[in-house]
């Protein structure tokens, strides 16, 4: 059975880093667009549709980022259930090779 059903701890780890690393990313350019304004880029139509980007931009990154968060913090505990569960195998196969060495 062990050889079929495998968890790569740190793919987990990685996938977590990766996760935070976009989510600082978001973050960042989510920080840097506030201080961007559309004043005078060109007519009062085209001003008012960057404004209304920049708005739907902040909105969707906000929520990207904070999802990001969600999922990276759920991998974080899947990892380390993943983690229990494989130290508390190994220490009772050991006990059982311990027990039946006895005999």
């Amino acid at each position: 059975m062990g050889d079929h059903f495998k968890t790569d701890t740190d793919e987990l780890a990685s996938f977590m880093k990766t996760l935070n690393d976009a989510k600082t990313a978001l973050e960042e350019v989510r920080r840097s667009m506030q201080n961007v304004s559309s004043a005078g880029i060109g007519t009062m139509d085209l001003d008012s549709a960057c404004n209304e980007f920049q708005e739907h931009w902040k909105y969707g990154s906000e929520q990207i980022a904070e999802q990001t968060g969600k999922l990276a913090e759920g991998i974080k505990q899947t990892k380390s259930n993943y983690q229990e569960v494989e130290t508390a195998l190994e220490d009772g196969f050991r006990k059982a090779a311990g027990k039946s060495g006895e005999k």
